[in-house]
């Protein structure tokens, strides 16, 4: 048993910090996820949905923390072994790869997209931009990105929760009122539910949503886990992620859904960036740089988990990789849809990102047992 188990405060905030801005992203950022896995259900089913993905989120955080903090592992992506085996642990490396570079390219569709709503300028000088900024910040190394994450996550979400305080305070009308027309919005499909070959339910949607949070950030989290001084401080940092993200979210979608009709009715592509302007016109501008910034840390990290598969940190090798995934994606995020991406291939991900969290419970369960039997042996 280790004998220091105090938690430095300014570490947890950094992990929390650096977990929220990887996970943030354009999706949520934007508020396309938020809307879509949680904001067409109705009350009180929206809400129900995002305390299943807290709780959720909470566990699996705690988990990948810890084992990163314990086994301290020299690449990240043996945690795939680790949890589920060698054969079954290939599939979920290569899997979890390929869905890491099909939503980097929804990052730079959704960069663009948000350029272009709110500057007028062409969807690919955001996408553009955007590489450069996180191609440079991922060639200087993980502590640099671990370093510009807990920081932007803190910045974005106090930004985010300050968005949601004000609409709730501002409106006029209630969320019930506001929210009448959500059900039309469903069926005519200018309002997209998360589903899953046609299957939709609100803890379906909170599952699969904790799945992709999972499932697009396992080794980011085991090497997040590695930055905690010990056991403690990976469990207490593990709570704050979950719950701090979870914030975000729920403010989030009350900012959307207090302006749902405006949103609709311009058509808007980036929902809470609409809910922004409408809300408070002469400031949207600072938003859509705060929204920038979100999508900037999590492609950052993207960038850094697919180069760090196949490179040694800061290594040559590693920077062209960075550079050649960017090139693709600014290409395919010009071209695509931004809020077809996320409908089609956020819930498939999440999805295997439950199926995942399965083989976490029971490698938990099993060293759990495990240390038991040993504690009763010891005894004996």
């Amino acid at each position: 048993m280790e004998k220091n188990q105090t938690v430095n405060f300014k570490s947890m905030l950094m992990v929390g910090g650096a977990y929220a801005s990887y996970t943030i992203g354009a999706g949520f950022a934007t508020g396309q996820e938020v809307l879509q896995f949680f904001g067409g259900w109705g009350n009180p089913a929206n809400y129900l949905a995002i305390i299943v993905s807290m709780v959720m989120t909470v566990y699996f955080t705690i988990s990948c923390y810890r084992t990163g903090q314990e086994k301290q592992f020299e690449n990240p992506s043996e945690c795939y072994r680790y949890y589920c085996g060698k054969y079954v642990g290939y599939f979920f490396d290569w899997f979890c790869l390929v869905i890491v570079f099909g939503i980097a390219i929804a990052m730079f569709a959704g960069c663009g997209s948000t350029i272009n709503q709110y500057f007028g300028v062409p969807i690919y000088v955001g996408a553009v931009l955007l590489g450069v900024a996180a191609a440079g910040t991922v060639m200087l190394g993980l502590k640099r990105v671990v370093e510009v994450l807990g920081f932007l996550g803190v910045v974005i979400i106090v930004y985010v929760v300050a968005i949601g305080i004000y609409a709730s305070a501002s409106s006029p009308v209630g969320l019930s009122e506001s929210m009448s027309n959500l059900p039309s919005y469903v069926s005519e499909g200018k309002v997209l539910r998360a589903g899953v070959f046609g299957t939709y339910h609100p803890v379906l949607s909170a599952l699969f949503y904790g799945g992709l949070c999972l499932i697009v950030s396992i080794p980011f989290l085991i090497s997040l886990g590695k930055q905690t001084a010990n056991q403690k401080e990976a469990v207490v940092s593990g709570v704050f992620s979950g719950i701090f993200f979870h914030a975000g979210v729920l403010l989030v979608l009350i900012a959307i859904l207090l302006n749902i009709d405006w949103i609709i009715e311009s058509g808007a592509q980036i929902p809470l960036l609409a809910a922004m302007q409408h809300m408070l016109p002469s400031l949207s501008w600072t938003f859509a740089i705060i929204l920038i910034l979100g999508i900037f840390t999590t492609i950052t990290g993207y960038l850094w988990l697919i180069s760090g598969r196949f490179a040694e940190d800061k290594s040559t090798r590693s920077r062209i990789i960075t550079a050649a995934v960017t090139v693709a994606g600014v290409f395919g995020g010009t071209f695509i849809p931004f809020n077809q991406i996320i409908n089609i291939l956020y819930p498939i991900s999440g999805l295997v990102g439950c199926a995942f969290i399965l083989f976490i419970i029971v490698k938990d369960v099993k060293l759990y047992t495990e240390k038991k039997k040993a504690a009763v042996d010891l005894n004996s």
